[in-house]
């Protein structure tokens, strides 16, 4: 039998103790981020079309007006949660009524799959008048379209 080097001892050692080329590797690595780091709002991922706004006046017991807002969300995979969050309304007459649009990215496996949503959102006891409607994705706007009225 031939007596072993060091080097071929201290490989011995190291895999004997479960240490691996690859935890090394790992080692010298930047540790990633974690799931915190991730944003809330991954709607820059998500692709929109379709929107329409339309305010929906008409008459009949217990009616009020009501302002409704559609669009169309592809996003990359199944598992999103998406939402339209009514933003502020700006002080021009008539107003524009700014919403906020959120896409909440899934966690763990899902489908890969690129999805189309339906995303909507209606504000009841609407103003009389709206001159437009805006989309905002994380604090940029991403879509502009004027209110139809309906009566």
């Amino acid at each position: 039998m031939q007596p072993l080097s060091w080097p071929s001892l201290a490989l011995v050692a190291m895999l004997a103790a479960g240490y691996t080329a690859y935890d090394a590797r790992e080692a010298s690595l930047p540790a990633a981020a974690d799931a915190s780091a991730v944003p809330a709002n991954a709607c820059v991922r998500v692709k929109t079309t379709g929107w329409k706004a339309w305010l929906d006046k008409m008459p009949g017991p217990g009616s009020t007006p009501t302002l409704h807002v559609v669009g169309k969300a592809t996003t990359p995979t199944a598992g999103w949660k998406l939402a339209l969050n009514r933003g502020i309304l700006d002080k021009a007459l008539p107003p524009t009524q700014r919403f906020d649009f959120v896409a909440t990215a899934p966690t763990g496996p899902v489908p890969q799959v690129v999805t189309t949503q339906e995303v909507k959102a209606e504000i009841k006891h609407a103003l009389p008048k709206y001159r437009a409607v805006t989309i905002f994705c994380d604090g940029k706007e991403i879509a502009t379209m004027p209110v139809k009225i309906v009566t």
